[in-house]
């Protein structure tokens, strides 16, 4: 889906000056946020409308806690309990709401397309709590949601494409159909490596390792992925860097940090064990797509933020999720704009 190239050009500009000539660092000393944000994926960014096409996504982080049983809403309260207390551990929640969409390369076709995946749309809301410790990042996140006519994507889809006056997708009739969908996932983040702080930008590197798990009619997985990243105030932002689309950066893990930059990129590899979008009943079976289990990605991007705002602008390239596809990799962008509350 196209989007406007001037408005893409001119971050992808200003987030490098940005990281370049940062503001004067601070002494990140007992820093705690909360942080609304907005953001969208968007394959136009990269020239092309094919595959994971679109997403849009509303979220909020809570500041971090000590104890979610006590200063935390339901059902958070209730999770809570199930972490033990330790003096060496800060936990915070999470919601996000979000909109994905898919499609074929050939979206002006109103019939299914042999060696192309069905149209998809997932309508969602993710809730999550993120356990935080020294060189140790794990979150925990359940996904309800629906894919199919509910989730409204055809109506995203074609309202925006008549406002940018891009091609007509008339593919939808065919999109994978209504179906409810539920997820529940797992990752863990380590600090495998850690430079000094220097004195060039107040700058350091890090490397990390992702472990990964999700189970659930909507997408089954199992990923390890590792990640570099460098920028400053590394230590308090363990667990920002992902591979899933919509999930390349997550500022929740910055709540503990003033202000900071970083550059990263990362690589990640899994084998998937299903994938509604792919495999979901359609209303033509005549050209059936096959998943392929075996996938990786590769990010990159930028991350700015100061007290109280930040951006985020990330790349993605993923191998083909398909077995019929006929092309070897497809890309993606995503861009983050946030808002931060310090307690």
């Amino acid at each position: 889906m196209p989007v406007d190239k001037t408005i893409a050009r001119t971050i992808m500009l200003a987030l490098p000056v940005a990281i370049i000539f940062p503001t004067s660092g601070h002494t990140n000393t007992d820093f705690n946020s909360s942080t609304w944000s907005v953001s969208i994926d968007n394959d136009g960014i990269l020239g092309t409308d094919k595959n994971y096409s679109n997403g849009l996504f509303l979220e909020y982080h809570s500041e971090r806690v000590n104890n979610l049983a006590l200063s935390s809403p339901w059902p958070y309260r209730i999770a809570g309990q199930l972490f033990t207390s330790d003096v060496e551990q800060t936990l915070s929640w999470n919601w996000r709401i979000g909109q994905q969409m898919w499609t074929p390369s050939d979206i002006e076709s109103q019939q299914p397309v042999i060696n192309e995946r069905p149209y998809a749309g997932l309508l969602f809301v993710d809730l999550g709590i993120n356990r935080y410790q020294p060189n140790l990042t794990q979150k925990y996140q359940l996904r309800l949601g629906t894919v199919g006519p509910r989730s409204l994507a055809k109506h995203t889809q074609k309202t925006i494409h008549d406002w940018i006056g891009s091609d007509n997708p008339n593919g939808w009739n065919n999109q994978i159909k209504n179906q409810w969908i539920a997820n529940f996932s797992y990752q863990q983040h380590n600090t495998l490596y850690s430079s000094p702080i220097s004195d060039f930008l107040h700058s350091q590197w890090d490397v990390a390792s992702l472990a990964r798990a999700s189970i659930g009619n909507d997408q089954s997985d199992l990923a390890a992925g590792i990640s570099l990243r460098w920028g400053q105030d590394l230590t308090k932002s363990l667990g920002a860097i992902g591979f899933t689309p919509g999930e390349f950066v997550d500022v929740s893990a910055l709540s503990a940090s003033r202000s900071g930059y970083f550059l990263f990129t990362g690589i990640e590899g899994r084998y998937k064990f299903n994938d509604i979008t792919i495999e979901g009943k359609r209303p033509d079976e005549t050209y059936p797509a096959h998943l392929e289990p075996w996938q990786a990605s590769v990010v990159l991007g930028g991350v700015f933020y100061r007290l109280t705002w930040g951006i985020t602008l990330s790349l993605a390239t993923h191998t083909k999720e398909f077995k019929q596809s006929m092309d070897t990799t497809h890309s993606n962008g995503s861009v983050e704009f946030f808002w931060r509350f310090p307690q």
